[in-house]
This record gives C-alpha cells, sequence and structure tokens, in this order.
C-alpha cells in the first residue's frame, strides 16, 4: 500500500534540493488518492508539463499503484509568493 510517507521519503531520496513535498491523502486513509506539492529549485527554467513529468517519474511505481494522484510543483520562489 502507498502511503503519504513512502511518496516523501522517495522525492526527498530523488531530488537532493528539495525544500518542502506536502502529501494529502484524499482517500481518507485508505492509501487510493494523493494530492502533492513538491517545491525545489529544480524546477527552475522548467514549464509545468515538465515538473509533473519529472515528480510522476520518481513516483512511476506508486503512480501505477493508485487511482488518482494530483501533483503541483513550485520553484521556492514561485512557493514564497504563494504562500505568503
Amino acid at each position: 500500500m502507498v502511503t503519504q510517507q513512502i511518496i516523501q521519503d522517495k522525492l526527498r531520496a530523488a531530488i537532493p534540493d528539495l525544500c518542502n513535498v506536502i502529501v494529502t491523502d484524499t482517500s481518507n486513509g485508505c492509501g487510493q488518492s494523493f494530492d502533492i506539492a513538491v517545491v525545489t529549485d529544480a524546477f527552475a527554467g522548467k514549464n509545468k508539463l515538465q515538473r509533473c513529468r519529472m515528480v510522476n517519474k520518481i513516483l512511476q511505481e506508486e503512480v501505477a499503484q493508485i487511482h488518482a494522484f494530483g501533483c503541483k510543483c513550485f520553484t521556492v520562489d514561485e512557493w514564497s509568493k504563494l504562500v505568503a
């Protein structure tokens, strides 16, 4: 079963300069639907599609096991403006 911790750990291991990752289980704990927000400057210069593909490649095995997956990707600067 996929968990929030598995997703966080895998992203932290694959993206060395990861600033923040927020994983929300939107399936009420059954591990079948997740929304994530990933914050890293590794996304600088990449468009939304490239960013999502990067995350999807890292989480390929996990995404194949669940029903729904939403991903939002931000640079540190974009994130700081969003949460300010």
